[in-house]
């Protein structure tokens, strides 16, 4: 099964989530609202928290509305 590069610290649910939404890197991620991401089947809040941990690090935000 093929993981989404730069996504590997994610559950492979959360992982096959985010490859199906077409968001391939960190900077996909600005185009997209916490609740878009929740409304993925596969991605619920302990990807979320996650995500956001690295998002932090990286110096990227998600979409605000």
């Amino acid at each position: 099964m093929e993981k989404v590069v730069g996504f590997s610290f994610l559950p492979a649910p959360a992982q096959r989530a985010l490859k199906s939404a077409g968001i391939a890197s960190f900077e996909d991620l600005r185009g997209f609202t916490r609740k878009e991401l929740l409304d993925l089947h596969g991605f619920g809040l302990k990807g979320l928290r996650m995500l956001e941990e690295k998002m932090v690090e990286a110096k990227v935000e998600f979409k605000m509305k």
